[in-house]
């Protein structure tokens, strides 16, 4: 069973979205499914989650990123630090112990490191360019890809092409599309790499599409994705519905998943799309028509999923409408 959540709407900063204890949005995620993981640090057993619901620029997106991986750096290099001045304590007074007024600081500052977090966000069109083909994307190409008119979406905003640090090739992200960061320190759970972290994005997604709501009289939509042999979610084995890329400095992760619900597909279909030839995009719309299934459902749903997959217990959600990052 889904949380029952108390949603916010508000503009918030990212210190804000750090430090609140989101009270009236905390609940039980009954997360009863398999799990991959489970934490080992208490920071860990709650996951946030920062449903964008405007379209949002792609470039603000990565920003918003980046401060919540920089959270998490901060917080490690202050881990690191402290760790060493009590390794160098002890070469230089064997046996020697801190006071219990130290030991509540250093309690209190581990006390500070950030949850785990999702951040789910439908962009303007954008096509961006993974680490893979970083090198092999010519200006003449850059050129086709921002001056492509959909065949559907015709009042979109011309697309930008944004080279991104997350592994794969390029990439369309926009309208009708889920795009999910997330961004969690991978040693905070056990045994847990960074291949098992696709993994569980994948099957995740692959979860959601078949429990979302979206079906007939508000049942589940009951979609059937897959795993193949290349990284994604899939359909069939020429039929993709979400694309995976990942990116980890020092542990932590960002980037993650962009799931098709009812975007343009010519956006995708019109060039190669993370260099697989003989392949296609497709999406929930396109695989089944009549269904009711939101960008804002596949949003909530999948940071359930995932938190189920991650082994937490706890699902913390907010909407906002825009972030202050400056």
């Amino acid at each position: 069973m889904s949380p029952r959540i108390t949603f916010k709407q508000s503009r918030w900063s990212i210190q804000q979205c750090l430090r609140a204890s989101y009270v009236n949005s905390r609940s039980s995620s009954s997360c009863s499914g398999k799990a991959t993981t489970f934490p080992v640090e208490e920071s860990s057993r709650a996951l946030r989650h920062l449903e964008f619901v405007k379209p949002m620029n792609f470039e603000k997106g990565l920003k918003i990123q980046e401060h919540f991986v920089r959270a998490q750096l901060d917080m490690k290099h202050l881990t690191s630090k402290i760790d060493r001045k009590l390794r160098e304590l002890e070469v230089e007074h064997p046996g020697a112990v801190i006071n219990e007024h130290e030991e509540l600081i250093l309690k209190n500052i581990l006390q500070m490191k950030p949850n785990p977090v999702v951040l789910t966000f439908e962009f303007d069109p954008t096509y961006t360019g993974g680490k893979r083909s970083k090198k092999d994307v010519t200006p003449e190409e850059i050129a086709i890809f921002e001056s492509f008119v959909p065949k559907t979406q015709i009042d979109n905003p011309p697309p930008r092409f944004v080279q991104a640090e997350r592994g794969g090739q390029v990439t369309f992200h926009g309208p009708g599309q889920v795009v999910a960061y997330v961004i969690l320190d991978l040693k905070s759970f056990n045994a847990f790499p960074a291949k098992c972290l696709v993994s569980a994005i994948e099957d995740s997604t692959i979860s959601t599409l078949r429990k979302v709501p979206g079906g007939q009289n508000g049942t589940a939509l009951g979609l059937e994705a897959r795993k193949t042999s290349e990284t994604g979610v899939w359909i069939n084995e020429e039929e993709k519905i979400a694309s995976i890329g990942i990116h980890v400095r020092r542990s932590i992760t960002s980037h993650g998943v962009c799931i098709n619900v009812n975007p343009d597909l010519s956006y995708m279909n019109g060039f190669v799309m993370c260099g697989l030839q003989g392949t296609k995009a497709t999406s929930v719309l396109d695989q089944l028509p009549q269904s009711s299934c939101s960008t804002h459902d596949v949003a909530v749903m999948f940071a359930n999923e995932l938190a189920r997959k991650l082994g937490i217990e706890t699902v913390e959600r907010i909407q906002l409408d825009d972030i202050d990052i400056d």
